[in-house]
């Protein structure tokens, strides 16, 4: 089936309760993004909240880029 929307695949298909509770927004390097929590430190960039049409062609924040940080201070 193809479905031709302006729509998100989050807005169709949304995920489960239990996958929801692994996400957390956060401020990382002064840019809110949303992230996965792999394990204990370490994050996977799920999604950048950004005006700046330059912070999408950041490498840094492409979604799928694992981070991870030893101070709290660092995120």
């Amino acid at each position: 089936m193809i479905l031709y929307t302006p729509l998100s695949e989050l807005d169709i298909f949304p995920i489960s309760e239990t996958d929801y509770t692994k996400l957390r927004s956060i401020s990382y390097k002064g840019k809110n993004i949303y992230v996965e929590n792999i394990s204990d430190g370490n994050y996977k960039i799920i999604q950048l909240i950004s005006t700046d049409p330059s912070d999408f062609l950041n490498e840094n924040y492409s979604p799928g880029t694992l981070i991870s940080y030893q101070d709290s201070n660092d995120i």
